[in-house]
């Protein structure tokens, strides 16, 4: 088992089921996650003719707290 793999016990369902971790590292007290979009969508949308417009800027989350 790897730390990516251990990683997604720890979030949300909807981030393991629409995003892939592709990547964290640890820098002090600071993790950071770094996410893909899978390119299948939620089921709810198969329906749909969905157009890609591209992707947003990065963001940073910086409250995520373990509950």
């Amino acid at each position: 088992m790897t730390s990516i793999d251990l990683l997604k016990f720890m979030l949300p369902d909807f981030l393991v089921d629409h995003f892939e971790v592709v990547s964290a590292n640890n820098t002090e007290e600071i993790l950071h996650l770094y996410f893909e979009e899978k390119i299948k969508p939620p089921k709810e949308f198969d329906t749909l003719e969905l157009v890609s417009k591209g992707f947003q800027d990065e963001i940073t989350n910086q409250d995520f707290p373990l509950r």
